[in-house]
């Protein structure tokens, strides 16, 4: 047989960006939390960057220069004091159905007040003549988990045997955390 000469295809040359490493055209599509995004933001809110940002040189030392300097830094402070004033010790018990008419009783933030958790599951296994373990959240945080509807008693047994007051204990109601007691109280 007899080979067909097809014509050259040239080989695509690409242009990799200095500060990501990736082409051009993919920088938008970087996660907002990885570090090379953020060097990118940075270099680009600079007023010394331009068109000449490209260098291989200039670029990597534009990018120590926004790692230092960059806008995302104090944004990411305001955030974490945010959550420290939400952060204060609470006490938020909630109900939770599962299966059909089965109900568990979950106990968070005992362990803030000093209340050892082991011990008080024990307490509460006794008290209210059910199952109650110390299981982990999603936030990998530990927790009281009881068989049983008992939102009411376990405030009254809380406050009857540990030092808590009774403006740090919560309920949740629809995902959201409401004071177990009125202010009138």
């Amino acid at each position: 047989m007899a080979e067909v000469a097809t014509p050259g295809v040239a080989p695509l040359v690409v242009e990799y960006h200095p500060i990501t490493g990736i082409p051009e055209e993919y920088n938008e599509f970087l996660p907002k939390d990885c570090a090379e995004y953020k060097a990118l933001k940075g270099l680009a809110s600079t007023p010394a960057a331009g068109a000449d940002g490209a260098d291989g040189a200039d670029g990597a030392d534009m990018a120590k220069l926004s790692l230092k300097e960059g806008d995302e830094q104090p944004k990411e402070s305001s955030k974490s004091s945010k959550k420290k004033k939400s952060k204060e010790p609470a006490v938020v018990i909630e109900t939770n159905k599962r299966n059909k008419r089965k109900t568990t009783t979950i106990i968070t933030g005992l362990d803030l007040f000093g209340v050892k958790l082991p011990e008080a599951a024990k307490m509460f296994k006794t008290k209210f003549a059910s199952g109650c373990a110390v299981t982990k959240n999603a936030e990998n945080k530990e927790e009281l988990t009881c068989q049983g509807d008992f939102l009411d008693q376990a405030v009254t047994l809380i406050l009857k045997n540990y030092n808590v007051d009774k403006k740090v204990i919560f309920k949740l109601e629809s995902k959201k955390r409401v004071p177990y007691f009125d202010d009138d109280e």
